[in-house]
């Protein structure tokens, strides 16, 4: 999967739940207890920000970061 602007714009469109959720699913693929995140209107609101300013230099280190961690997901980086 490569991550994008486009991506990006999508994911601001979700709900608040429908966000959530994403990031619980990402958090427990990635081997992390969703619970243990503490999600909350004001994180979620922190998050969206943030996706809303990255840059393509972002984007791309996002890519290199998942690419790595796609192919050998014991060696997060």
């Amino acid at each position: 999967m490569q991550f994008d602007k486009r991506m990006l714009d999508r994911i601001l469109k979700m709900s608040d739940r429908e966000l959530n959720e994403l990031i619980a699913k990402i958090a427990a693929e990635a081997g992390i207890d969703p619970s243990s995140i503490g999600l909350d209107d004001a994180n979620l609101s922190n998050i969206r920000q943030a996706l809303g300013s990255a840059t393509n230099e972002d984007i791309q280190r996002l890519n290199e970061v998942y690419g790595a961690y796609r192919q050998n997901p014991k060696n997060r980086p």
